[in-house]
């Protein structure tokens, strides 16, 4: 049971809202990697541990920090989920690939071709809403479409909430809580890749 005004949903995105993920990316690449013998015992434990990490204290922190929209990454990776909540709020999210935390060893695999299928499937869903810059890193920008299995959680705060929340996160046990973009006025596109 909800209580109606505490609903955070994916529809809740407003304009200017700047998007924090709370885990590092890279949990399909690096379990892939493993498959075949290219990750190391320390990259799979990272991976390991990331999944373990619930994500309890990011859901008490949004009702702290009054947020509105906000979703988890899973299956449809960081830019399947994103595109949902831009459509579902009626905003266009761009997101800094660049910004973007990674489990260690997950760039490395990427660079290598380790992309697992899914990911692929994901872009195959993402391509038609979205603009991806010329100058964007090819490897980064598939991370971005890699299933994430109990992936972190991508919140859209109001900025001056912003730097609180993301301390806050960092604190309590969230240390590669990162902001990674931000929302504006819907254009011709619901996600954009930068």
């Amino acid at each position: 049971t909800v209580h109606p005004e505490k609903i955070i949903t994916n529809a809740g995105v407003r304009e200017g809202d700047v998007l924090i993920l709370t885990k590092p990316l890279g949990t399909g690449v690096i379990l892939a990697g493993h498959r075949l013998q290219m990750v190391s015992a320390m990259q799979l434990e990272g991976a390991v541990t990331a999944m373990k990490q619930l994500n309890a204290t990011g859901a008490a922190l949004m009702q702290k920090y009054g947020v509105r929209g906000a979703t988890d990454i899973t299956g449809f990776g960081l830019a399947g989920h994103a595109l949902k909540m831009a459509r579902a709020s009626g905003v266009t999210i761009s997101i800094d690939l660049g910004s973007l935390p990674l489990l260690d060893g997950t760039y490395s695999l990427a660079g290598q071709g380790c992309i697992p299928g899914a990911a692929f499937r994901n872009l195959d869903y993402t391509e038609k809403d979205t603009h991806t810059a010329e100058q964007a890193d090819y490897s980064l920008r598939m991370i971005a479409h890699d299933a994430q299995t109990a992936g972190g959680l991508l919140m859209a705060v109001v900025p001056d909430k912003s730097g609180a929340l993301l301390k806050e996160l960092r604190e309590s046990g969230h240390p590669e809580a990162t902001v990674i973009g931000r929302a504006g006025k819907r254009e011709e596109v619901a996600l954009v890749l930068e």
